[in-house]
């Protein structure tokens, strides 16, 4: 027969001192193991918006091969914040007998109650991650509406020059000059 093992899955998107370090994710993974082998998929500086992470998809193909028993994660936005790639991961671990562990939320998917407190806790996950969206982009269109430059290279015809703005060290786009070429209308 073969031996299936455990598998623990962490992710981090960026190394923030607010967030929980990979390190920090594997370590509450590893409790809930008790000492069992496993094997363990990282993700690091990669968001969770969708399920195109190298090595998400290297544990998919695992469980796929029926090489993993239990998959391990943190915390459930680590694996998903999306409703519709979070019903396909359930979807797939349910076909392939696969047991679902969240480390700090402490979820049973063998039971219907489980499921459906899964469910909901997704649904909220998704919620933040649209909301956390959404107060980017406004943040991003309030800054340029003061005139912030945000990023990328200056349009042909303009340089960057440094500035300050609300305390803040940014560039700002002036009109360069010297680029503006003289038009057979005015010669």
């Amino acid at each position: 027969m073969n031996a299936r093992i455990k598998a623990i899955y962490d992710r981090q998107s960026v190394d923030k001192q607010d967030s929980i370090s990979i390190e920090s994710q594997l370590e509450f993974c590893q409790y809930e193991l008790k000492g069992e082998n496993y094997r363990t998929y990282t993700d690091k500086r990669v968001s969770g918006k969708n399920t195109d992470r190298p090595k998400f998809q290297e544990l998919i193909r695992d469980i796929e091969q029926g090489l993993i028993s239990t998959v391990i994660v943190y915390k459930l936005d680590r694996i998903s914040r999306s409703i519709i790639d979070f019903a396909k991961m359930m979807e797939l671990f349910q076909r392939y007998n696969v047991e679902f562990v969240s480390a700090t939320e402490k979820f049973d998917t063998s039971t219907p109650m489980g499921r459906a407190m899964l469910n909901i806790c997704i649904v909220f996950a998704q919620l933040e991650r649209e909301t956390i969206q959404k107060r980017v982009q406004d943040a991003f269109h309030s800054r340029c509406r003061k005139g912030f430059f945000m990023s990328g290279q200056a349009p042909y015809g303009y340089t960057l020059e440094p500035t300050t703005m609300d305390g803040i060290r940014t560039k700002k786009m002036t009109v360069n000059p010297r680029s503006r070429r003289p038009c057979t209308a005015d010669v």
